[in-house]
């Protein structure tokens, strides 16, 4: 059975939630989904980012 994270991507990757600014793929929220066998660090890093400016957002 497929993990959760190849799931998402798989699904991201169906619906075409590219983002071109971040290069990634997104899921229905807006978070970034990495290919799983991609998965690396920067990727760990602008997701936490993302996360961030979020919160500096929300208040």
């Amino acid at each position: 059975m497929k993990d959760r994270s190849y799931l998402a991507w798989k699904e991201a990757k169906r619906a075409n939630r590219w983002d071109p600014d971040r290069e990634r793929y997104l899921d229905p929220k807006g978070n970034i989904i990495a290919e799983p066998s991609k998965l690396i660090g920067e990727t760990l890093i602008e997701s936490l980012n993302q996360e961030d400016e979020q919160r500096e957002r929300c208040g």
